[in-house]
């Protein structure tokens, strides 16, 4: 029993793999997560969750980890990503986050997520940004530089997860 506790907790305790291979020595871009604060312990997050088809640590579960055992009170962690100045397939994401579970289960969460070709300039800052509604949700990546929207993926109408898909 004793081992089998432990390779569960081993295996939840993964982290996924960086975006970057090591061997990499090219020009770089940066792509910079987001969040809207809702209330103390609730914010909408923006974020990149893979690249090139490879889950990658991201500010949503990094967040979900800083925030254990904080109650009402939601530790945001932002990350940055450094990827290659190279086209590469995104899975971006926009996700209502909670600091205790019980709120998330009997509050509205909103997901709105897809995968855009992206090719960033070398030295280039991006962001991901979004909007979560009732009435249309959208999460998109945009140049620092000049405010420009690069890619987007939207929805009309609501984009509210139901209970088991929380």
């Amino acid at each position: 029993m004793f081992l089998l506790g432990t390779i569960l907790l081993n295996a939840c305790a993964t982290t996924p793999p960086s975006a970057l291979a090591e061997e990499y020595k090219g020009p770089m871009a940066s792509i910079q997560d987001t969040e809207i604060e809702i209330d103390k312990g609730k914010a909408n997050f923006f974020f990149v969750s893979h690249i090139d088809g490879k889950q990658i640590s991201n500010s949503r579960s990094e967040t979900m980890g800083a925030s254990l055992r904080q109650g009402n009170n939601l530790s945001k962690v932002l990350l940055v990503h450094q990827v290659p100045a190279q086209n590469h397939r995104l899975t971006i994401v926009g996700r209502t986050v909670y600091a205790m579970p019980i709120r998330a289960l009997t509050g509205t969460v909103y997901e709105i997520k897809g995968e855009v070709e992206f090719s960033p300039q070398p030295d280039g800052r991006y962001i991901i940004k979004g909007m979560l509604s009732d009435e249309k949700s959208a999460v998109w990546i945009e140049s620092i530089a000049n405010g420009e929207i690069i890619k987007k993926v939207e929805a009309e109408g609501s984009t509210s997860l139901g209970y088991f898909e929380k």
